[in-house]
Protein backbone atom coordinates (compact mmCIF):
# COMPACT_ATOMS: atom_id res chain seq x y z
CA UNK A 1 0.00 0.00 0.00
CA UNK A 2 3.15 1.97 0.05
CA UNK A 3 5.28 2.95 -2.70
CA UNK A 4 8.63 1.92 -1.26
CA UNK A 5 9.83 -0.70 0.73
CA UNK A 6 11.76 1.27 3.20
CA UNK A 7 10.86 4.31 5.30
CA UNK A 8 14.41 5.91 5.50
CA UNK A 9 13.96 9.90 5.12
CA UNK A 10 10.48 12.11 5.98
CA UNK A 11 11.87 13.50 2.20
CA UNK A 12 10.01 10.25 0.81
CA UNK A 13 6.84 11.66 1.93
CA UNK A 14 5.19 13.34 -1.25
CA UNK A 15 1.28 15.65 0.03
CA UNK A 16 -0.33 11.87 -1.61
CA UNK A 17 1.72 9.60 0.34
CA UNK A 18 0.68 11.28 3.65
CA UNK A 19 -2.27 11.46 2.74
CA UNK A 20 -2.61 7.86 2.34
CA UNK A 21 -1.31 7.29 5.67
CA UNK A 22 -3.23 9.73 7.53
CA UNK A 23 -6.56 7.74 5.94
CA UNK A 24 -5.07 4.82 7.36
CA UNK A 25 -4.46 6.44 10.94
CA UNK A 26 -7.82 7.39 11.44
CA UNK A 27 -8.95 3.76 10.59
CA UNK A 28 -6.38 2.03 13.39
CA UNK A 29 -7.40 5.04 15.66
CA UNK A 30 -11.48 3.56 15.00
CA UNK A 31 -10.18 0.16 15.49
CA UNK A 32 -8.50 1.06 18.95
CA UNK A 33 -11.87 3.10 20.06
CA UNK A 34 -13.87 0.36 18.64
CA UNK A 35 -12.29 -2.58 19.86
CA UNK A 36 -9.25 -2.01 21.18
CA UNK A 37 -7.10 -4.62 18.86
CA UNK A 38 -6.90 -6.24 15.58
CA UNK A 39 -5.69 -9.78 14.16
CA UNK A 40 -4.21 -7.97 10.68
CA UNK A 41 -0.39 -8.56 11.79
CA UNK A 42 -1.10 -11.53 13.74
CA UNK A 43 0.48 -13.73 10.91
CA UNK A 44 3.38 -11.46 11.36
CA UNK A 45 6.43 -10.57 13.55
CA UNK A 46 8.43 -7.20 13.78
CA UNK A 47 12.00 -6.40 14.63
CA UNK A 48 12.53 -3.40 17.35
CA UNK A 49 16.02 -2.88 17.15
CA UNK A 50 16.54 0.27 19.69
CA UNK A 51 20.50 0.61 19.85
CA UNK A 52 20.05 4.16 21.18
CA UNK A 53 17.77 5.35 24.42
CA UNK A 54 13.74 5.36 23.74
CA UNK A 55 10.71 5.26 25.54
CA UNK A 56 8.37 7.08 23.42
CA UNK A 57 9.53 5.46 20.12
CA UNK A 58 10.31 1.99 21.51
CA UNK A 59 7.01 1.94 23.51
CA UNK A 60 4.43 3.04 20.45
CA UNK A 61 5.94 0.24 17.89
CA UNK A 62 5.63 -2.29 20.49
CA UNK A 63 1.91 -1.57 21.09
CA UNK A 64 1.35 -0.86 17.90
CA UNK A 65 2.82 -4.20 16.65
CA UNK A 66 0.75 -5.77 19.91
CA UNK A 67 -2.65 -3.99 19.25
CA UNK A 68 -2.44 -5.60 15.19
CA UNK A 69 -0.95 -8.99 17.30
CA UNK A 70 1.70 -9.21 15.63
CA UNK A 71 4.64 -11.09 17.47
CA UNK A 72 7.90 -9.16 18.30
CA UNK A 73 11.34 -9.73 18.56
CA UNK A 74 13.37 -7.26 20.44
CA UNK A 75 17.18 -6.23 21.15
CA UNK A 76 18.06 -3.49 23.43
CA UNK A 77 21.14 -1.79 23.22
CA UNK A 78 24.25 -2.58 21.57
CA UNK A 79 25.52 -4.52 23.99
CA UNK A 80 22.90 -7.02 23.85
CA UNK A 81 23.70 -8.27 20.42
CA UNK A 82 27.09 -8.86 18.58
CA UNK A 83 27.71 -5.24 17.98
CA UNK A 84 29.73 -5.33 20.61
CA UNK A 85 31.52 -8.22 19.06
CA UNK A 86 32.44 -5.63 16.32
CA UNK A 87 29.36 -7.33 13.87
CA UNK A 88 28.31 -4.97 10.65
CA UNK A 89 25.15 -3.26 10.73
CA UNK A 90 24.81 -5.30 7.66
CA UNK A 91 25.19 -9.01 8.88
CA UNK A 92 23.12 -8.34 11.70
CA UNK A 93 19.91 -6.71 9.52
CA UNK A 94 20.54 -10.16 7.29
CA UNK A 95 20.44 -12.24 10.19
CA UNK A 96 17.40 -10.51 11.75
CA UNK A 97 15.32 -10.45 8.62
CA UNK A 98 15.33 -13.97 8.68
CA UNK A 99 13.36 -13.65 12.32
CA UNK A 100 11.20 -11.25 11.30
CA UNK A 101 8.20 -9.99 8.73
CA UNK A 102 9.85 -6.03 9.22
CA UNK A 103 12.42 -3.88 11.04
CA UNK A 104 12.22 -1.23 12.70
CA UNK A 105 15.75 0.05 14.05
CA UNK A 106 17.10 2.83 16.18
CA UNK A 107 21.49 3.91 15.75
CA UNK A 108 23.34 6.54 17.25
CA UNK A 109 25.25 6.52 13.86
CA UNK A 110 23.50 8.85 11.32
CA UNK A 111 23.12 7.32 8.14
CA UNK A 112 23.03 3.74 9.37
CA UNK A 113 19.47 3.87 8.23
CA UNK A 114 20.23 4.01 4.68
CA UNK A 115 22.99 1.31 5.40
CA UNK A 116 20.96 -1.13 7.04
CA UNK A 117 17.91 -0.64 4.48
CA UNK A 118 20.62 -1.50 1.41
CA UNK A 119 21.10 -4.75 2.86
CA UNK A 120 17.86 -5.56 3.99
CA UNK A 121 15.38 -7.65 1.87
CA UNK A 122 12.12 -6.84 3.69
CA UNK A 123 10.36 -4.14 5.23
CA UNK A 124 12.65 -1.98 7.05
CA UNK A 125 11.48 1.65 9.22
CA UNK A 126 14.12 3.88 10.46
CA UNK A 127 13.45 5.13 13.96
CA UNK A 128 16.08 7.73 14.74
CA UNK A 129 20.04 7.66 13.26
CA UNK A 130 21.46 9.53 15.69
CA UNK A 131 21.53 13.40 14.70
CA UNK A 132 20.13 12.85 10.97
CA UNK A 133 16.16 12.04 10.77
CA UNK A 134 13.53 10.51 12.62
CA UNK A 135 10.93 10.25 9.64
CA UNK A 136 7.95 8.30 11.78
CA UNK A 137 8.24 11.12 14.41
CA UNK A 138 7.83 13.46 11.39
CA UNK A 139 4.42 11.58 10.28
CA UNK A 140 3.40 12.12 13.98
CA UNK A 141 4.03 15.66 14.35
CA UNK A 142 2.28 16.31 10.59
CA UNK A 143 -0.32 14.76 11.64
CA UNK A 144 -0.62 16.64 14.83
CA UNK A 145 -0.35 20.03 12.86
CA UNK A 146 -3.34 18.42 10.94
CA UNK A 147 -5.67 17.56 13.38
CA UNK A 148 -5.53 20.48 15.20
CA UNK A 149 -5.11 22.84 12.39
CA UNK A 150 -6.52 21.44 9.12
CA UNK A 151 -3.83 21.65 6.76
CA UNK A 152 -0.20 21.20 5.99
CA UNK A 153 0.57 24.23 3.81
CA UNK A 154 0.33 28.08 4.23
CA UNK A 155 1.80 27.49 7.41
CA UNK A 156 4.81 29.49 9.74
CA UNK A 157 6.19 27.05 11.86
CA UNK A 158 8.85 28.09 14.35
CA UNK A 159 11.26 25.03 15.31
CA UNK A 160 13.85 25.50 18.24
CA UNK A 161 16.13 24.93 20.48
CA UNK A 162 18.94 22.79 18.67
CA UNK A 163 17.90 22.60 14.84
CA UNK A 164 21.64 21.93 14.55
CA UNK A 165 20.97 18.14 15.61
CA UNK A 166 17.49 17.65 16.26
CA UNK A 167 16.77 14.86 13.92
CA UNK A 168 12.84 15.97 14.75
CA UNK A 169 12.91 18.97 13.70
CA UNK A 170 15.51 17.97 10.32
CA UNK A 171 12.39 15.57 9.65
CA UNK A 172 9.53 17.82 10.12
CA UNK A 173 11.04 20.69 8.72
CA UNK A 174 11.94 18.20 5.66
CA UNK A 175 8.29 17.33 5.47
CA UNK A 176 6.68 20.27 5.11
CA UNK A 177 9.05 21.54 2.48
CA UNK A 178 6.33 19.22 0.51
CA UNK A 179 3.63 21.61 0.90
CA UNK A 180 2.70 24.76 -0.73
CA UNK A 181 3.74 28.42 0.74
CA UNK A 182 5.18 26.89 3.90
CA UNK A 183 7.97 29.28 5.87
CA UNK A 184 10.07 28.18 8.74
CA UNK A 185 11.82 30.04 11.53
CA UNK A 186 14.58 28.60 13.38
CA UNK A 187 15.61 29.82 16.34
CA UNK A 188 18.33 29.33 19.13
CA UNK A 189 22.19 29.47 19.70
CA UNK A 190 23.48 30.91 16.61
CA UNK A 191 26.18 28.05 17.10
CA UNK A 192 23.15 25.61 16.32
CA UNK A 193 21.63 26.86 13.63
CA UNK A 194 20.23 24.59 10.74
CA UNK A 195 23.35 23.32 8.72
CA UNK A 196 23.98 25.19 5.17
CA UNK A 197 23.21 21.91 3.73
CA UNK A 198 19.45 21.69 4.96
CA UNK A 199 18.89 24.92 4.89
CA UNK A 200 19.49 24.86 0.87
CA UNK A 201 17.38 21.98 0.22
CA UNK A 202 14.61 23.23 1.83
CA UNK A 203 14.87 27.01 0.38
CA UNK A 204 15.74 24.86 -2.92
CA UNK A 205 12.22 23.15 -2.45
CA UNK A 206 10.21 26.69 -2.35
CA UNK A 207 10.32 26.91 1.41
CA UNK A 208 10.85 30.35 3.42
CA UNK A 209 13.30 30.04 5.84
CA UNK A 210 14.31 32.25 8.06
CA UNK A 211 17.12 31.75 11.33
CA UNK A 212 16.88 33.88 14.55
CA UNK A 213 18.55 33.57 17.87
CA UNK A 214 15.52 34.87 19.30
CA UNK A 215 11.76 35.13 18.42
CA UNK A 216 8.79 36.65 19.55
CA UNK A 217 5.63 34.63 19.16
CA UNK A 218 3.12 36.68 17.19
CA UNK A 219 -0.13 35.88 16.07
CA UNK A 220 1.65 35.35 12.33
CA UNK A 221 2.63 32.27 13.84
CA UNK A 222 0.29 29.09 13.35
CA UNK A 223 3.03 26.57 15.27
CA UNK A 224 6.08 26.35 17.70
CA UNK A 225 7.95 22.98 17.55
CA UNK A 226 10.39 22.73 19.89
CA UNK A 227 12.99 19.94 21.04
CA UNK A 228 15.56 20.13 23.97
CA UNK A 229 19.37 20.97 23.48
CA UNK A 230 20.42 17.39 22.08
CA UNK A 231 22.63 16.90 25.79
CA UNK A 232 24.05 13.80 24.52
CA UNK A 233 25.09 15.09 20.77
CA UNK A 234 27.41 18.30 22.33
CA UNK A 235 31.07 18.18 22.25
CA UNK A 236 31.36 21.23 23.70
CA UNK A 237 29.69 20.88 27.19
CA UNK A 238 29.92 24.65 28.02
CA UNK A 239 27.85 25.62 25.11
CA UNK A 240 25.12 22.77 26.26
CA UNK A 241 25.40 24.47 29.96
CA UNK A 242 25.03 28.21 28.40
CA UNK A 243 22.20 27.66 27.11
CA UNK A 244 19.76 24.89 28.13
CA UNK A 245 18.22 27.43 30.63
CA UNK A 246 18.47 30.51 28.29
CA UNK A 247 15.86 28.76 25.44
CA UNK A 248 12.76 28.53 27.23
CA UNK A 249 9.18 28.91 26.28
CA UNK A 250 7.12 30.43 29.34
CA UNK A 251 3.59 30.54 29.17
CA UNK A 252 3.29 34.10 28.54
CA UNK A 253 4.63 32.96 25.40
CA UNK A 254 2.09 31.76 23.96
CA UNK A 255 -1.19 32.61 26.69
CA UNK A 256 -4.53 33.64 24.75
CA UNK A 257 -2.98 32.70 21.46
CA UNK A 258 -3.50 30.20 18.75
CA UNK A 259 0.02 29.19 18.66
CA UNK A 260 -0.09 25.32 18.53
CA UNK A 261 2.57 24.31 20.79
CA UNK A 262 4.56 20.77 19.97
CA UNK A 263 7.07 18.63 21.15
CA UNK A 264 8.39 15.30 20.22
CA UNK A 265 9.61 15.14 23.95
CA UNK A 266 11.26 14.01 26.26
CA UNK A 267 10.55 17.42 27.88
CA UNK A 268 14.20 18.46 29.34
CA UNK A 269 13.95 22.75 29.51
CA UNK A 270 12.49 23.74 26.67
CA UNK A 271 9.01 24.26 27.72
CA UNK A 272 8.16 25.44 31.41
CA UNK A 273 5.19 23.14 32.84
CA UNK A 274 3.26 26.14 33.22
CA UNK A 275 2.20 25.74 29.45
CA UNK A 276 0.85 22.59 30.22
CA UNK A 277 -2.51 23.75 30.93
CA UNK A 278 -2.87 25.97 27.88
CA UNK A 279 -5.46 24.55 25.26
CA UNK A 280 -3.09 25.12 22.92
CA UNK A 281 -0.38 22.75 24.48
CA UNK A 282 -0.70 19.91 22.81
CA UNK A 283 2.51 17.63 23.38
CA UNK A 284 0.86 15.12 25.05
CA UNK A 285 -1.97 14.45 22.79
CA UNK A 286 1.04 14.54 20.20
CA UNK A 287 2.61 11.36 21.80
CA UNK A 288 -0.59 9.82 21.76
CA UNK A 289 -0.92 9.87 17.93
CA UNK A 290 2.20 7.91 17.88
CA UNK A 291 0.34 4.34 18.58
CA UNK A 292 -2.40 4.46 15.07
CA UNK A 293 0.56 6.38 13.04
CA UNK A 294 2.76 3.55 13.92
CA UNK A 295 0.15 1.18 13.42
CA UNK A 296 -0.44 2.83 9.87
CA UNK A 297 3.17 2.20 8.85
CA UNK A 298 3.46 -1.67 9.67
CA UNK A 299 0.17 -2.49 7.89
CA UNK A 300 1.09 -0.14 4.99
CA UNK A 301 4.52 -1.39 4.98
CA UNK A 302 3.53 -5.12 4.61
CA UNK A 303 0.41 -4.27 2.38
CA UNK A 304 -2.63 -5.12 4.84
CA UNK A 305 -5.99 -3.27 5.04
CA UNK A 306 -8.00 -3.34 8.19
Amino acid sequence: MLPFNSLISSSQLSPDIIAKIFSLTDDMAAMIDKQGRSDLLDDKIVALLFFEPSSRTMLSFQSAAQRLKAGTVFAQSASSTSFEKGESIEDLIRVVEGYSDIIVMRHAQPGSAAIAAAACEIPFINAGDGGNEHPTQAIIDAYTIYKHKGRLDNLHVVLGYDSLQSRSIHSLSQLLAQYANNRLTFIGPAKLFPSDQLLAKLETAGVKCDVKEQAVFTDEVDVIYLNRLQEERFEDRQLFEENRLKYRLQRADVENSDILVLDPLPRIDEICTSVDSLPNAAYFKQTSYGVPVRMALLAGLLHKKP
